[in-house]
């Protein structure tokens, strides 16, 4: 039998496709009103906001793995970093997100700024 998976536990956590692309990071979930239907609120590599069917989820475990490649929407080249731009977190060794509001880097794996 499945357990469910906390809220605290699945916000914060990468998401990636069959192929080992990452995805981005699960900033939040959804629910569809008048629906049973659940998604996820996902940041992507790219700083853009995107929602992902509960139903494209194959496994969760330290990672959210999705049933199918998916194309991973870019933002407007002007704020797309470049890989000079991209940080890793010393700490963890994964991709940190740029926090426009803060003008800061932020790991949510650690949940902490670099």
């Amino acid at each position: 039998m499945s357990k469910a998976i906390p809220r605290s536990k699945i916000i914060g956590m990468q998401v990636y496709t069959p192929s080992a692309r990452l995805v981005g990071t699960i900033k939040d979930f959804g629910l569809i009103p008048g629906e049973s239907r659940v998604s996820l609120i996902v940041e992507t590599v790219w700083g853009k906001s995107i929602e992902i069917d509960w139903t494209d989820v194959s496994a969760v475990g330290d990672i959210v793995l999705l049933k199918t490649d998916m194309e991973i929407p870019e933002v407007p080249a002007k704020r797309t970093p470049t890989h000079e731009e991209r940080k890793i977190c010393p700490t963890c060794g994964k991709p940190a997100t740029w926090i426009e509001q803060y003008k800061r880097w932020y790991c949510y794996n650690c949940r902490k700024y670099l």
